[in-house]
C-alpha cells in the first residue's frame, strides 16, 4: 500500500490499528485502494460511500443462561463507531442510547474511542463480562437478546472485535461457557473463516494501487 506508506500502514493489521485510533477519520486516507476477496465489497461500500451495517456481528449461540436487563438498550455494535457520529446522532440515542446517555450524547468516534469509552462505559455493565461473553449475549433487554451488548463487553475487554477474532482462532474466552461459541461457529466454517483471514494480509501491486485480499469490517 504505497500510497498510504507514509501513515506507517504496512499491512491490514496496521490499517486496522489506524482504524482502531481513528475511526471516523480513515476511510478517507483508503481512496484508490482496491480490495478484492470474500468482503471485498463490504471495504468497497465503507469507504467510498460511509455505508455500513451497524448491528451485532458475532452470531453467539443461544444458552439457558442470562437474565433480565431493564434499561438498557445497546442494539449497534462497536463498528458504528466507524462512522461519523454527527451523521448518526439519531441511530445512537434510539439504538443504543444507553452509550448515548454515558458519553453525555457525544459519543468520541473522531479518536482513540477506546480509551475514553473504557472510563465512560457504565460499570454495572462492565461488571458483566466477569460471566462471560455468551452469558451476557443472552441476557435480554427490551424483549430482545443483547448480542450488541457482547460484542461492546469484547471490544473494551480486548481492544478487538469477536467475530474477527472468532475468525482467525483468537477468541478469547472469559468463563466457561464461552467455550461454546468455538463449537458452534464449527470446524469447517471456521477453517475457511482461518483461511481467509490468513490471506487478509496478502497485498499485491496493481497498477501503483494496493490491492488487498480482506476480512470484513
Amino acid at each position: 500500500m504505497r500510497n498510504v506508506d507514509f501513515l506507517g500502514i504496512k499491512d491490514l493489521y496496521s490499517l486496522m490499528g489506524l482504524f482502531f485510533e481513528h475511526p471516523e477519520d480513515s476511510p478517507g486516507r483508503l481512496f484508490g485502494i482496491e480490495f478484492r476477496g470474500d468482503y471485498g465489497e463490504e471495504w468497497r461500500t465503507y469507504v467510498e460511500g460511509r455505508r455500513l451495517g451497524l448491528g451485532a456481528r458475532t452470531k453467539f449461540p443461544r444458552v439457558d443462561a442470562g437474565g433480565e436487563l431493564p434499561g438498557v438498550r445497546i442494539r449497534l455494535s462497536p463498528a458504528a463507531l466507524l462512522l461519523p457520529f454527527e451523521r448518526c446522532r439519531e441511530r445512537w440515542r434510539k439504538d443504543a442510547h444507553t452509550l448515548y446517555k454515558a458519553t453525555g450524547g457525544a459519543v468520541p468516534t473522531r479518536a482513540h474511542p477506546h480509551y475514553y469509552l473504557s472510563q465512560l462505559f457504565p460499570r454495572e455493565l462492565r461488571a458483566l463480562a466477569a460471566r462471560g461473553y455468551v452469558w451476557a449475549a443472552n441476557t435480554r433487554s427490551e424483549g430482545r437478546r443483547n448480542h450488541a451488548l457482547a460484542e461492546w463487553l469484547y471490544w473494551l475487554d480486548h481492544a478487538r472485535m469477536p467475530h474477527i477474532d472468532l475468525m482467525l482462532g483468537k477468541f478469547i474466552s472469559r468463563s466457561p461457557l464461552d467455550k461454546v461459541i468455538k463449537n458452534a461457529v464449527g470446524a469447517s466454517a471456521e477453517r475457511r473463516q482461518f483461511r481467509h483471514a490468513e490471506t487478509a494480509a496478502t497485498a499485491a501491486g496493481a497498477s501503483g494501487v494496493g490491492v488487498y485480499i480482506c476480512k470484513g469490517i
